[in-house]
């Protein structure tokens, strides 16, 4: 079950562009999958950059989107429109994920970007954490130190350039059939109620 402490929650996604989208549905279809039927689904495809987090009081959801188009009016690194190759299917936790390759340009852009808008995340307080980690099991140590500073305990080290296509209910037979992946946009996302789906609010293509 998810627990959550409010609504909205915002999140900064790289979107895939239209041809890598129907390569997906295309290779689920093949094996009898439809991905708008997976819960997986409200998160669309994607590649998170900054995980889902409440908005701090401090801040309004005006102020998030213009930082967010300031932030790339003024930074240079557009590493993200690179073509990514797909280096095969791969288990990443629950579900089945297509894991791609990276370079240091491109991490330390998605890493900038986790900490910048860090900012604007709601820090809880130690009863709504206690709520929160419920998301989570079997944190080791350092997950759990990531999630106390940044509320996510899933980075670095313990991140991988990937999208997640479907969960592992039903086995897939890949056979390579996706090459390659370019993006169409780096998003800023908004989930107004659980289970809703996130909705494109701020995007820079």
């Amino acid at each position: 079950m998810d627990n959550y402490i409010q609504f909205p929650r915002y999140s900064i996604y790289l979107i895939p562009n239209l041809l890598f989208i129907d390569q997906v549905n295309d290779l689920l279809l093949k094996n009898n999958i439809k991905f708008d039927s997976q819960k997986l689904s409200k998160y669309g495809l994607h590649y998170t950059v900054k995980a889902p987090f409440y908005l701090s009081h401090l801040y309004s959801e005006e102020n998030l989107i213009k930082s967010f188009q300031d932030y790339f009016k003024s930074n240079q690194n557009v590493s993200y429109k690179d073509k990514f190759n797909v280096l095969g299917l791969k288990k990443h936790k629950n579900v089945f994920a297509l894991e791609l390759n990276t370079n240091d340009k491109f991490n330390f852009l998605c890493n900038d970007i986790m900490r910048y808008f860090d900012l604007f995340r709601k820090t809880l307080n130690q009863q709504e954490t206690q709520v929160d980690l419920k998301r989570f099991s079997n944190l080791s140590s350092l997950e759990m130190e990531y999630y106390l500073i940044w509320g996510y305990p899933y980075l670095f080290e313990f991140n991988t350039h990937h999208v997640s296509i479907a969960d592992m209910s039903n086995e897939i037979v890949y056979n390579d059939t996706i090459r390659s992946l370019e993006y169409s946009s780096i998003s800023l996302m908004k989930q107004d109620v659980v289970n809703g789906n996130f909705q494109t609010i701020c995007k820079i293509n």
